[in-house]
């Protein structure tokens, strides 16, 4: 299944003293009895997870975050003051810092054979 981490408590003590975390997914309230499934889950990933029940309980037995996919489709030139449209981009920011980078190389370049 897939879903998105809304909340992680823990680690939990049971009776028996082994540790578990509870998580909340798609406000679905799930065990996680083996802590390696957690490490590097924050609250808010997107994941794929396979639970099991037991009673009322649903524990999760396999947790993977999804990886968010990031395009960024770049113009073969760049040229001074152009802008890459990053309206429809997951990572806008990182676009347009990229594509200022570029220009920015683009004029010290210029400058430099300049100076030879």
């Amino acid at each position: 299944m897939d879903g998105k981490i809304e909340s992680i408590a823990g680690p939990k003590k049971s009776r028996n003293g082994k540790d578990y975390f509870v998580l909340t997914i798609g406000g679905e309230t799930l065990s996680v009895w083996e802590p390696s499934l957690v490490e590097g889950i924050c609250e808010g990933d997107d994941v794929c997870y396979e639970f099991s029940v037991s009673g009322s309980f649903k524990n999760i037995t396999s947790l993977e975050k999804k990886e968010a996919e990031i395009k960024c489709d770049y113009p073969a030139e760049f040229t001074k003051g152009s802008e890459v449209d990053t309206s429809s981009r997951i990572d806008e920011r990182l676009c347009e810092i990229s594509n200022k980078l570029s220009v920015i190389i683009e004029i010290l370049s210029e400058r430099d054979s300049g100076n030879k």
